[in-house]
């Protein structure tokens, strides 16, 4: 059965290739006959073909093509072939293939960022605010307003 091998002769049952590891062959007859799934990828024990091999939390792709790193403002939290999710309003994040929500960081008092934002001065100032973005920023003076 593909997935598996068996390297000495007899009744013993056939070894399923392991975790991260795929075969396509039938009749296996050496450990080697499992292959390495690519980069940023993994799969069940006894896999047998390389689209077995899905993207890790924080990649994204085609199962067994190629996965890449959630850019900055998204991330991923589970294995398979998704695409990441974007960092709510009012938050951001620098990470580059982050596998948690909590990569995604609040803005500063008084600012707001849009969805997918990934840097802090996409943080800008709310109406009735002004200041640098990403730093902080202060009520307008008595007199003056931002809209």
């Amino acid at each position: 059965v593909a997935g598996t091998y068996k390297v000495n002769t007899g009744s013993a049952v056939c070894s399923l290739c392991a975790t991260g590891l795929y075969s396509t062959t039938v009749g296996a007859v050496a450990l080697d006959a499992c292959l390495g799934c690519p980069a940023h990828t993994r799969s069940d024990a006894g896999s047998d073909q390389l689209t077995d091999c899905s993207c890790v939390a924080g990649y994204t792709g085609q199962d067994g093509v190629g996965c890449v790193g959630c850019v900055a403002g998204t991330y991923k939290v589970n294995t398979g072939s998704a695409v990441c999710s974007l960092c709510a309003t009012g938050l951001y994040s620098t990470t580059v293939g982050a596998v948690a929500l909590d990569a995604c960081l609040g803005c500063p008092a008084h600012t707001r960022s849009d969805a997918g934002s990934d840097q802090l001065t996409d943080c800008s100032c709310v109406a009735g605010y002004t200041g640098q973005d990403g730093v902080g920023c202060v009520g307008c003076v008595a007199g003056t307003y931002k809209v």
